[in-house]
C-alpha cells in the first residue's frame, strides 16, 4: 500500500506504552519489509526524532530508526508553492501547521493518510482518506 505516514504513528510504533503500540508496529513493519511505501514531508524526521529524545530514548537507536524509516520513502520538501497550499489546508480544515502538511500531502498523491492523530482524524476527512495503522 501507498499512504502519507503521519509521525504519531512511527513515534507510537518505537514506544511500546503508547496506546495504539501494536498496531502501528504492525504498520511500522510493515514499510520496513517494503510491504507499504510511504510518503512523508521533510520534516517528518524532525517530528519522530524529537518526539522520542524528549521522552529519553538514544540517539543513536533514534538515528537508526530514522533512517531505516526514510530508506524506502519517498520524502516531499515544503517549497513556497506547497507551502502555500498546506495553509489552505490548514485554514479550510482548522487544522495545526504540520498537520496541514500531512493532509496537503495525501491530497496531493492522492492516497490514504495513516494516523493516529484524533483533530485530523475528526476535522480532514473531506480533504483525504484517513485510515488508523
Amino acid at each position: 500500500m501507498r499512504l502519507v505516514l503521519d509521525a504519531s504513528v512511527a513515534v507510537a510504533a518505537a514506544r511500546p506504552g503508547e496506546p495504539a503500540h501494536r498496531a502501528a508496529r504492525d504498520r511500522v513493519e510493515a514499510v520496513l519489509s517494503r510491504a507499504d511505501e510511504i510518503i512523508v514531508p521533510t520534516f517528518f524526521s524532525v517530528e519522530v526524532a524529537a518526539s522520542l529524545a524528549r521522552v529519553g530514548v538514544a540517539l543513536p537507536a533514534i538515528r537508526r530508526y530514522v533512517k531505516e524509516l526514510l530508506d524506502g520513502a519517498a520524502v516531499v520538501p515544503l517549497g513556497p508553492r506547497a507551502a502555500r497550499q498546506a495553509r489552505e489546508t490548514a485554514m479550510r480544515w482548522r487544522l495545526r501547521a504540520a498537520d496541514a502538511v500531512y493532509v496537503w500531502l495525501a491530497g496531493r498523491e492522492d492516497v490514504p493518510l495513516c494516523t493516529l492523530d484524533g483533530e485530523v482524524q475528526r476535522r480532514a476527512g473531506g480533504a483525504c482518506t484517513i485510515v488508523s495503522p
